[in-house]
This record gives C-alpha cells, sequence and structure tokens, in this order.
C-alpha cells in the first residue's frame, strides 16, 4: 500500500466540526484513518493555521486507500 496523503478526499464542511483531533493538509490518509479509529469518529476536520479548510470521512478515507469500512 503506498502513502497517500489526504488532499483528493478534502470535502467541504457540511457541518461544525471539533478542531481536536484534527488533521493537517497534506497529511497521510493513515493519520486520519489512526486519528478517527481512536477517537470513535467518522469525519475529522482539516485544518490549515488552526481553522477548518474542509472535513474527511472515515469511509473515504478507507476507500481511498482500498479498504471496505468495517460492518457496525
Amino acid at each position: 500500500m503506498t502513502s497517500r496523503n489526504i488532499d483528493p478526499i478534502i470535502r467541504p464542511c457540511t457541518e461544525e466540526l471539533p478542531l481536536e483531533p484534527s488533521v493537517g493538509i497534506g497529511e497521510k490518509i493513515t493519520r486520519a484513518i489512526e486519528l478517527m479509529v481512536s477517537h470513535n469518529l467518522n469525519r475529522i476536520a482539516v485544518v490549515r493555521n488552526r481553522r477548518a479548510v474542509g472535513m474527511i470521512r472515515l469511509e473515504d478515507a478507507f476507500q481511498e486507500i482500498g479498504l471496505e469500512m468495517p460492518a457496525k
């Protein structure tokens, strides 16, 4: 599996998300997945200069690296 960054899967924020935990522009998808799984989140804010510029969905992150979401 190659290390990919989050940039291609950033979506606009559709709701206000907490800034902690968050990931920055250009961070690795695996880092975003690690944070979301460890904090039991389905979405995480993407920040630049401590301001949300978008969000990442766990489902999109899994799909981008070729994995399926675990069944609930």
